[in-house]
């Protein structure tokens, strides 16, 4: 797995990113998302949510998992100045029911007039 992240949203206490394998790529030759990671950064630590998808996480062992994502919170959570203790939930669902909903270029700002995309 050649892990790239991809940062979509950050706030002054918070980030969330996207998660791509280099080494997989659409029919389009765009790398494949495997997942997404969030992120909330406090006094105490960080916590924060781990999703990857189900056919990612099966590539896995328990060991890789935990590896992967320790790597992932000192890439990210030590450059932040943040301590070191951390709460990571981490979840592997399909996608046969991944949903997401938004608004984002809907030339009409209705109500009830959510864009409706799958991934």
């Amino acid at each position: 797995m050649n892990l790239k992240l991809k940062r979509l949203v950050r706030t002054p206490s918070s980030e969330e990113y996207a998660l791509f394998d280099l080494e997989q790529v659409t029919a389009e030759n765009v790398p494949m998302t495997i997942g997404k990671l969030d992120l909330h950064y406090t006094g105490e630590g960080v916590y924060g949510t781990v999703l990857l998808w189900d056919e990612a996480s099966r590539r896995l062992t328990a060991a890789q998992r935990r590896s992967f994502i320790s790597a992932l919170l000192a890439e990210l959570a030590q450059p932040m100045g943040v301590p070191n203790e951390y709460v990571i939930e981490f979840f592997a669902p399909t996608l046969e029911q991944y949903e997401v909903f938004h608004n984002v270029g809907d030339e009409e700002d209705t109500p009830g007039n959510d864009l409706f995309a799958k991934q």
